[in-house]
């Protein structure tokens, strides 16, 4: 990175470190589904009532089994990625511990099963930087 930047090493790393510190970078890990075996991950939408969108919300960022969580605008109000062992856990996590919460209207689930392509860039280009 340094190299590329054209900058030092420690000039990155403490770039790095401020914008961690700040809240502004996370490093996260992405996982290829199709590479889980019987492992599910799983796709869900969610219809909430307004009244109890930030009680759905806490209540599934608290579940191990979810790791990404956000309110969306469209056919959904809340997007939740969801990783289970297997089909059953799957419909066991649905049945018991989403579609009876408080303000659930509708669940929409759906499989993910490959990563076609995965990339974070503020400009959309596709290419790290913006570069053309």
């Amino acid at each position: 990175m340094a190299r590329s930047l054209d900058v030092s090493e420690g000039t990155v790393r403490s770039r790095f470190r401020r914008l961690e510190e700040g809240g502004v970078l996370k490093i996260t890990a992405f996982a290829d589904p199709g590479r889980f075996g019987t492992a599910r991950l799983a796709l869900l939408f969610l219809k909430v009532a307004p009244e109890h969108h930030a009680s759905v919300v806490d209540h599934l960022t608290a579940c191990g089994e979810v790791s990404y969580v956000s309110s969306t605008l469209g056919r959904a109000d809340v997007f939740a990625q969801v990783l289970v062992a297997d089909d059953s856990a799957l419909w066991r996590f649905l049945q018991e511990r989403v579609r009876p919460l408080d303000g659930v209207l509708e669940t929409e689930c759906t499989l993910e099963v490959a990563v076609h392509k995965l990339w974070f860039d503020k400009d959309g280009s596709g290419r790290p930087g913006g570069a053309r």
